[in-house]
């Protein structure tokens, strides 16, 4: 999750040398300083794609374990499970700086493209594995590459997606136009969430745990067609030439320069990330921990998507208006405050209402 805050956060960023709106010269031609909303949204769907099918292997994660991490007790099986989860996360930062140094050079559109074909590798390689009972210990192993591409992808994706939004974003609304990052990312949680709710209602535990689980990410994969397409006809928002004639003209910037607003910038996307994850493993926490049924567990997930969707988008408005630094620091310190009192009064009741709080 990426992070949790990166929609907010990026859109404190200065932009690029003269980078150029995908849709000023339609702004400048009619007076508004708009853009095509099918830009915003081939960006927005891919994200949301990519997120979810990263994401989803989360709010699945119970019978994941079972099927390719047997274990002495369920419980063990879900740690097993929910560490190669974090797999993910160690090629992260990889493609972070790859994909994203691939973006300042040939473009935002085709660093994106290329995040959508790693996805789908991975997530079609999740879906296809079969069980540890039918291959052995070749299906951990793979399911753990599966997730390191999966990983990579990502990585790669919040960076160039962002800055894509940032950049044909009109004057004044940078903010809300960043947010649709984090936005698309709850966006993916809410879908994950109806998904799952509506398997566990359709399908029986047996049928979740042979191959109900295996349908979202399935999904994925076809709906990543759709993002191929929508990505495909979108406008490069990066004025190549230009930059690289001014940064020709411009002294070599020098990293110590941007060392302090590097770290501050990484620890306030790593505050917002912890807890994104911890959210979506409220559903794994609901049903082994909690003992509730699988059906309110993904109903917390649904909660989350919803939350999170809107929550983004209301935090990318204030932060136009107020400033980013409030919109940042406040919600910050209100985690901060609530977290351990939020837990301990589930634990003390524990039922649908107040694992949705």
């Amino acid at each position: 999750m990426a992070n949790s805050s990166t929609g907010r956060a990026a859109a404190a960023i200065p932009l690029p040398p003269r980078t150029r709106s995908a849709g000023a010269e339609h702004g400048a031609a009619s007076g508004r300083p708009e853009v095509s909303r099918r830009v915003v949204a081939a960006t927005v769907a891919g994200n949301a794609i990519e997120f979810y099918d990263f994401t989803t292997y989360a709010f699945f994660a119970v019978y994941i374990g079972k099927t390719f991490f047997p274990a002495s007790t369920p419980f063990m099986s879900l740690l097993l499970s929910v560490a190669v989860f974090g797999v993910g996360f160690v090629t992260r930062p990889l493609g972070g700086v790859l994909i994203g140094a691939l973006a300042d050079r040939a473009g935002r559109k085709p660093a994106m493209l290329l995040t959508i074909a790693l996805i789908v590798v991975g997530t079609l390689g999740l879906a296809l594995t079969p069980s540890y009972d039918s291959i052995g210990l070749a299906a951990p192993v793979i399911v753990v590459l599966c997730r390191l591409i999966q990983g990579l992808a990502l990585g790669g994706e919040v960076g160039p997606s962002t800055s894509y939004l940032i950049e044909v974003a009109p004057p004044g609304r940078r903010g809300l136009y960043g947010s649709w990052q984090l936005a698309s990312q709850g966006l993916a949680a809410l879908v994950a969430g109806i998904i799952g709710v509506l398997l566990t209602l359709s399908l029986s535990p047996e049928q979740m745990l042979s191959w109900g689980w295996r349908l979202p990410f399935l999904l994925g994969s076809v709906l990543i067609f759709v993002a191929v397409f929508l990505r495909r006809h979108m406008p490069e928002s990066l004025d190549m030439d230009d930059g690289r004639a001014r940064a020709a003209a411009q002294p070599r910037p020098r990293l110590r320069n941007y060392v302090r607003p590097a770290l501050l910038g990484v620890l306030v996307v790593i505050g917002g990330t912890v807890s994104t994850y911890v959210s979506m493993y409220m559903t794994s926490y609901a049903i082994v921990t909690l003992k509730l049924t699988p059906v309110v567990g993904m109903l917390a997930t649904v909660t989350y998507g919803l939350v999170t969707w809107l929550g983004s988008l209301l935090g990318g408005w204030l932060s136009d208006r107020y400033g980013r630094k409030p919109v940042v620091l406040w919600p910050r310190v209100a985690l901060a405050v609530l977290t351990l009192p939020a837990f301990l009064l589930l634990l003390e009741h524990t039922n649908l209402a107040t694992l949705g709080r």
